[in-house]
């Protein structure tokens, strides 16, 4: 399996519909009205506050051993480069099955929906395991944020490549994994995560449901956060941001807020579409470069198939949320 391209072939997702309803007006209920102000309310409320500052983005080993050697062989995470950031504010959870499927319902668009010749009758039960990750794809991520820009009036937006490895480490401490801390902890005897989901715990939910190789998500709050109050942003599914894929970004990436590439850069040989940068992981590998905080992942932005690929939103204010 190539972990840089993310293979999602363990199951076949389709979401119909997912357009820009930005500039959308649609007509609520009372009822719909205060629900929806209850889940904005929510969503404040799990924002973290993040005050800016300067850090060394990409792969640090190198810096923090004085010169010894990397971390990752990936050239894509070099050169080391120094980057400021605004304040800013970041959700503490991915988005939720549940919170997406409001979204949709308040916005007047369809519901997800799975092809429904896929083998195996529980895919949605697993998959939809309570309070676990959404998985969409980065139009669907990217509509998402705006449309809570769009309702809340605060400057929700997808994180930028940066805004989410500063985070990930901490304010850009040389922190390796966004755990509770910094490490992938397991027990020794039985082999479930203790601050991650391995293997074996994914094991025991396809045990339940009498499945093989199963892609399972976990609960958004399964584990502990990390130091800053960060949930999962090293496994439990990868993470869209806002940038364009560009393996060499980093020798020409600005000081001050980098955005990324001003338009797509690598265009899949398939598809014909450009590849969107992916963060985190879905099932990280402690022996390799998926789930560290400066692995660089990347997708089309609109596979048909966006399995294990989610998204947390951050508000781009320099003040804190009230």
């Amino acid at each position: 399996m190539n972990q840089k391209s993310i293979n999602c072939s363990l199951f076949l997702f389709l979401l119909i519909g997912g357009c820009d309803n930005a500039s959308q007006v649609v007509n609520r209920t009372p009822q719909e009205q205060e629900e929806l102000q209850q889940y904005l309310t929510r969503i404040k409320k799990d924002l973290v506050y993040v005050k800016g500052g300067t850090f060394w983005m990409g792969d640090f080993c190198k810096k923090m051993r004085n010169g010894g050697p990397y971390c990752s062989s990936e050239k894509d995470t070099k050169p080391l480069h120094e980057v400021e950031l605004s304040s800013y504010s970041i959700s503490k959870y991915k988005v939720t099955h549940e919170d997406y499927e409001l979204y949709l319902r308040m916005a007047r668009l369809p519901k997800q929906k799975f092809k429904e010749d896929y083998e195996n009758k529980f895919l949605s039960d697993i998959t939809f395991l309570a309070n676990s990750p959404a998985m969409i794809t980065w139009s669907e991520a990217d509509n998402y944020c705006k449309w809570l820009n769009k309702e809340s009036g605060l400057p929700f937006a997808l994180p930028t490549e940066a805004q989410w490895e500063y985070v990930a480490r901490n304010r850009g401490e040389f922190v390796l994994v966004a755990t509770d801390d910094g490490t992938w902890r397991e027990n020794e005897k039985t082999g479930s995560g203790v601050n991650y989901a391995t293997d074996e715990d994914r094991r025991e939910v396809a045990n339940k449901f009498g499945i093989r190789s199963p892609l399972i998500h976990f609960p958004v709050d399964k584990y502990p956060p990390s130091s800053l109050g960060i949930y999962s942003m090293s496994e439990n599914g990868y993470e869209w941001v806002s940038d364009w894929y560009d393996p060499d970004y980093y020798s020409y990436s600005p000081l001050k807020d980098p955005q990324g590439p001003n338009k797509g850069v690598i265009k899949d040989k398939e598809t014909g579409q450009y590849w969107k940068v992916l963060r985190g992981g879905n099932n990280p590998d402690p022996s390799g470069d998926v789930g560290l905080t400066f692995f660089r992942g990347y997708k089309i932005k609109d596979n048909p198939q966006p399995a294990s690929t989610t998204v947390r939103c951050v508000v781009n204010s320099p003040d804190p949320i009230k």
